[in-house]
């Protein structure tokens, strides 16, 4: 039996449009072909259980982990398939929080690397299958396998296309959606909308956050083309409170839950005002999923399962700032709209003096987009080219920031521009460390806190 170094070097040398090692595929009708004729042979595992899928612009992984960890309190066995990873890309399937071991990942792949011919060999049209897809095809069979009662999938890319969207979800939950990835998903909400809602699905369950009215509007005419039952935020649910005495309640919405219901007391540990928007769709979801799939989903579990959740790379205080050390905080915000959220809540949660800011953005992210939120107060950045095939070179970052009018300068590595940040901050100031979940990783590894990590392949 091969070990997990090679069955991941197979899995990640095929294409692999998020790494920028393959183009998405052209012809959109094989790609759902290929992972729908994959997950046939492999005896439809996606079958055996209920499948949630989450879409959106921003706080798709942030809803996605509350929810596993409501229903998981409540006693349901959680599958939760996300992306990217931090630090081992078995991050990206888990089992009740904990992450596919080595071997049960080496096993599936070697399982599936001969069905891939099989299906190839069939279709010789499809060409060849994607790392995403096949990944996809591996966590619902390894779902099925560990017999979850609930798989929870975000969406890679879009929605409509993804892989993700094989499975005939019961519930659908669409996030905030916000301009990225317009190249592929298209240059105006109405059209990334579109590829978004093309996860609803027909005579099921939708719910989404508050939307711009643009995005909201074909929504709406999505679920009413499928003929689904769709609740909205600050419409059909709303909430209150702060991060230490969170509130939601529902209006009776017929289809999704009958009467009046509300949550006190609850605990938000997931930091940024924003997160009080995943939280509310999180909620909203137990619900519906209580009134309608009849699993008991009491106040306690909603209650403990909010409090337990952990989610690495999003606002982490890496350091609290002590003695003559500064505030130091990691997050991978990766578009405008996640900056923004960012300062917000840098802003609402945290007191500093001077900002610092440690950078690394992918090549095909709107730096001026990325940039803009942190100008004002911004008094240095050090820019780094993440560890990644997509990451922007840190003397072309550094450039384009000047160019903007803030004062930055590249640094050779991530270890030479924390150290020049530490240099120059003091007590009472902040260094934030963010434009990619890769320089995050690069930033929780530097602090001790990547447990597991993957051979250098």
């Amino acid at each position: 039996m091969s070990g997990y170094s090679e069955e991941l070097g197979y899995l990640l040398g095929l294409p692999d449009w998020e790494r920028g090692t393959g183009a998405r595929e052209g012809r959109e009708d094989l790609m759902l072909k290929r992972p729908s004729e994959l997950l046939a042979v492999l005896g439809a595992p996606q079958a055996r259980f209920r499948s949630i899928l989450v879409a959106g612009t921003k706080g798709k992984g942030s809803t996605a982990v509350m929810l596993a960890s409501i229903l998981q309190a409540s006693g349901l066995k959680v599958g939760l398939y996300s992306s990217p990873h931090l630090h081992t890309y078995r991050e990206r399937i888990r089992v009740n929080g904990e992450i596919i071991s080595e071997q049960a990942f080496a096993g599936r792949v070697q399982e599936i690397r001969p069905l891939i011919g099989q299906v190839i060999q069939a279709h010789p049209e499809f060409g060849t299958f994607s790392t995403f897809e096949v990944m996809t095809a591996l966590a619902l069979d390894y779902f099925a396998t560990a017999q979850v009662d609930v798989a929870i999938l975000e969406v890679g890319l879009g929605g409509r296309l993804d892989a993700t969207n094989i499975v005939n979800a019961e519930l659908s939950l669409l996030t905030p959606i916000s301009y990225d990835h317009v190249a592929v998903l298209g240059n105006t909400l109405a059209r990334i909308a579109a590829e978004k809602a093309g996860i609803i699905k027909e005579a099921k369950l939708v719910l989404s956050a508050p939307q711009h009215a643009e995005a909201l509007q074909v929504i709406e005419r999505t679920a009413r083309t499928q003929q689904a039952v769709l609740g909205v935020g600050e419409r059909d649910w709303i909430w209150l409170g702060g991060h230490k005495d969170f509130m939601v309640a529902g209006e009776p919405h017929t289809g999704l839950w009958s009467d009046y219901w509300h949550y006190r007391e609850l605990s938000v540990p997931l930091l940024g005002p924003h997160q009080f928007v995943n939280a509310g769709l999180a909620v909203a979801a137990a619900r519906a999923i209580q009134d309608n799939w009849k699993f008991e989903i009491g106040e306690r579990a909603v209650r403990e399962g909010l409090k337990n959740v952990k989610w690495a790379g999003r606002m982490e205080i890496l350091q609290e700032g002590y003695g003559e050390e500064p505030l130091i905080v990691t997050d991978g915000a990766h578009n405008g709209d996640s900056a923004r959220k960012l300062t917000e809540a840098l802003r609402f949660h945290l007191k500093f003096e001077k900002l610092f800011v440690v950078l690394g953005v992918l090549g095909d992210k709107e730096l001026d987009a990325i940039a803009k939120p942190f100008a004002e107060r911004t008094e240095f950045v050090w820019t780094v080219q993440p560890k990644h095939p997509r990451g922007r070179r840190a003397e072309s970052t550094a450039w384009e920031l000047n160019r903007m009018g803030l004062r930055a300068s590249a640094a050779s590595s991530f270890k030479e521009a924390l150290a020049l940040a530490r240099g120059r901050a003091e007590a009472g100031d902040l260094i934030l460390i963010t434009g990619s979940l890769s320089i995050a990783a690069e930033a929780r590894a530097a602090f001790g806190l990547a447990q597991e990590k993957d051979p250098v392949l």
